[in-house]
């Protein structure tokens, strides 16, 4: 009996723990990103091993409740939008086909599975429609940025640890990173990587700015942007070069000193691998070649083995595979059961072409409609309309060779936020959003613009 209350007792505070930090979230975005953030860098950090509990023979990471929490609170404030605009119905849309597919895979395979499969468009897809519903403001498009940036932060003291264990043999503690470490310097996945040339893209337009807090962020971009090419990851540098391009054509100030970094910053990873070719620990390379298109062609035969035993079945086409139904398809003579590193392919077989064609139009319809607002013409601060066609431009390329980290889901509801408060309501021109309307709480709960 006293265990009984002990346990209710117990079940009463967490409940009303998680209402109170659902209230925080409704209204502070910020503090949602923060959620979003530290999810994302709990993963990297302890790969694997992220801290979990089970109900029966489902895992719930530490990470997973964060982002449900951010997802509850989404779904509250979407409760308050008067008006959806095109791109939130078709964030809409592609939500709702996520889930049933989810309900699918639960009923039909295997819910641990199916969760597990789920569990990477759960931590876009809902940071995404939370951040879509906040009205877009410089306050907190700075605020977000600054703590963008301070996670980038901890994400290169990670990348140095992980350095000093493969190439000094000093090993801090610090778990390995298991996925996409085929090169003794990627320390980290590809979306982490891709997070970090996120961040750095961030801080170029401090390039063209002057003052204090100017200069802090051109020696924050010159070490992020470092560390980007040292990681290696050649999407992630077409993805930066084409926000570079982005950036170039609507203010050439940006692009002109965007390019002279990239360039340097080209030479001085070209002199790392020069000198050291590889790695003594491990036996392998230190990194690929550029020019090698190994990787891509084993990934396009891949994709060609899915599509082409996805589309047997005609049902697929509408409404997908269920997740949790895997990716089992054979490449070069081997069997392979990983993700297809393609992200438009893997919500097509998920969700059919509905799916699809939900990713696609937001997507394109987010470039479209951020590539015709106007220069400064709107909030500003890092995560500003200057900046933000750019970033939706990287990640429409990133998703051509790999799926979205959980911090897209940041970039692209900002984004759906920035456009909608430019969308021309019926007898009113196409601008910013009335002043009262562009509001955001700050710490101290008084409006600021």
């Amino acid at each position: 009996m006293i265990e009984l209350l002990g346990l209710g007792a117990g079940l009463l505070i967490v409940g009303a723990f998680s209402v109170a930090l659902l209230e925080v979230l409704v209204r502070r975005a910020d503090i949602g990103a923060g959620f979003v953030l530290v999810g994302m860098l709990l993963q990297a950090v302890f790969v694997e091993r992220v801290p979990s509990l089970y109900l029966k023979a489902t895992r719930i990471e530490l990470s997973d409740l964060l982002f449900v929490l951010v997802v509850a609170a989404g779904l509250a404030r979407l409760l308050r939008v008067r008006r959806y605009t095109p791109l939130l119905r078709w964030l809409l849309l592609l939500g709702i086909v996520l889930v049933v597919s989810l309900l699918r895979g639960m009923l039909t395979i295997s819910p641990q599975g199916s969760v597990n499969d789920f569990r990477q468009y759960l931590q876009f897809v809902g940071p995404a429609l939370y951040f879509a519903t906040f009205p877009p403001s410089a306050w907190l498009s700075d605020r977000i940025g600054r703590i963008w940036l301070a996670a980038a932060g901890v994400m290169v003291t990670l990348v140095t640890l992980r350095w000093l264990d493969v190439f000094a043999g000093v090993h801090l503690g610090v778990p390995a990173e298991r996925f996409g470490n085929d090169t003794a310097i990627r320390v980290i996945d590809g979306p982490y990587t891709f997070f970090l040339a996120t961040a750095a893209v961030l801080t170029l337009p401090a390039w063209v700015q002057r003052g204090r807090r100017a200069r802090r962020l051109r020696w924050l971009s010159v070490l992020l942007l470092l560390f980007v090419m040292l990681l290696d990851r050649r999407t992630v540098w077409l993805a930066m070069l084409v926000g570079v391009v982005v950036l170039l054509l609507r203010n050439r100030r940006f692009g002109r000193r965007a390019l002279a970094m990239l360039a340097g910053a080209a030479v001085v990873t070209s002199l790392v691998f020069v000198a050291f070719p590889g790695s003594s620990s491990h036996q392998e390379p230190l990194a690929r070649s550029a020019t090698s298109t190994g990787t891509l062609t084993w990934r396009v035969v891949g994709w060609s083995e899915l599509i082409s035993s996805w589309s047997e079945n005609p049902a697929n086409w509408l409404v997908g595979k269920p997740f949790g139904s895997g990716f089992e398809r054979r490449v070069e003579g081997t069997d392979v059961v990983s993700h297809p590193h393609n992200f438009y392919i893997e919500t097509m077989l998920r969700t059919g072409l509905v799916g699809l064609l939900a990713l696609i139009a937001l997507t394109a319809g987010l470039l479209r409609a951020l590539w015709r607002l106007g220069r400064a013409s709107g909030a500003g601060g890092l995560f500003g309309p200057d900046v933000l066609p750019a970033l939706v431009a990287m990640q429409f390329v990133w998703f051509i060779t790999w799926v979205p980290g959980s911090e897209q889901g940041i970039v692209t509801g900002l984004a759906i936020a920035v456009a909608a408060a430019h969308v021309p309501r019926r007898g009113l021109p196409a601008g910013p959003m009335p002043p009262t309307a562009d509001r955001q709480l700050t710490p101290t709960g008084k409006g600021r613009r």
